[in-house]
């Protein structure tokens, strides 16, 4: 979805553009319109990584795109409003981002129009050095409006997909596994930020009252380090556990660490804590009532 803030911020930025600049810039332009389009869109079919998108269009349907961005910057000359060209530039930056380009084709798929307009320009004021000169200004202007524009969009839409995908995988590292009826136990493995506490907190919580469980085990064997928020975040993660009807064993708490909860000055004495996974396990197996009895063969 294009951001308000966004396409307003570059339809601003593209009526800030010297009127008389653009338009002889865009004169020249829409004059050889249909050219330097089926020009720029050779020198994208070189590039090797855009190649394979760009040929997802067939010719009918690359000639309405042209047609209706070519109308978009008439009307956009013609009013003064720019903001559904903004939104459409927008628009591009995202689907380069959601495509998987690499910020340099991205950057290549956009910037080899600026050369093939030139020697039309040139063409066009061959007469005049001084309209030559502007409408070489209005192409630069514009182009650097074009160019941020879509580079914002395609960052930010790069961003949010780093994001869904950093989600996903820190949902992966932490499940909540049910053991056996009333047990889950949550192996944490990794570094463990505020963020990631948090979601942990939350996917344990939500498999307690999924699962009805009593008794939960949380081993953090593979844990490298813990801070004194992360600490506090187990503490409370514990405390909104009992208030579920749930105790939390919490195992694997290695030397290192526990010598610098107690250095940070964590009260650690609301957890109940057990050497390692085994234990813990055996543990939360006497609070349900389990006993373990050896057979002879």
């Amino acid at each position: 979805m294009v951001s308000t803030t966004q396409s307003v911020a570059a339809a601003t930025a593209l009526a800030a553009i010297p009127e008389n600049q653009f338009r002889l810039f865009w004169t020249a332009y829409e004059k050889s319109y249909d050219d330097i389009s089926v020009q720029a869109t050779q020198e994208l079919l070189a590039l090797p990584e855009f190649a394979a998108f760009a040929n997802m269009l067939t010719e009918e349907e690359s000639a309405v795109r042209r047609e209706e961005t070519r109308l978009m910057l008439r009307q956009a000359v013609d009013t003064g409003s720019w903001e559904a060209y903004a939104e459409d530039l927008i628009a591009q930056g995202e689907v380069y981002g959601e495509m998987g380009l690499s910020f340099a084709s991205w950057f290549k798929a956009v910037s080899p129009i600026r050369v093939v307009i030139l020697p039309h320009l040139v063409t066009a004021y061959r007469d005049s050095t001084d309209d030559l000169f502007g409408a070489v200004l209005g192409m630069d202007a514009f182009f650097d409006v074009v160019m941020a524009t879509i580079g914002t969009a395609y960052l930010l839409k790069k961003e949010a997909t780093i994001k869904v995908q950093q989600d996903a995988i820190r949902e992966l590292s932490t499940p909540v596994l049910p053991l056996r009826e009333g047990m889950l136990i949550l192996p944490v493995v990794g570094v463990v930020d505020s963020h990631r506490a948090h979601q942990l907190t939350q996917g344990l919580l939500e498999a307690i009252r999924r699962d009805r469980a009593t008794v939960a085990v949380v081993d953090i064997t593979g844990v490298p380090s813990v801070d004194s928020k992360v600490a506090n975040h187990f503490i409370q993660t514990v405390e909104a556990a009992k208030l579920m009807g749930t105790t939390v064993i919490l195992t694997g708490l290695s030397p290192a660490i526990a010598k610098a909860v107690v250095t940070l000055g964590v009260d650690l004495t609301k957890l109940n804590t057990v050497g390692d996974l085994r234990g813990g396990v055996e543990e939360a197996e006497r609070l349900l009532g389990y006993r373990v009895s050896q057979i002879e063969v």
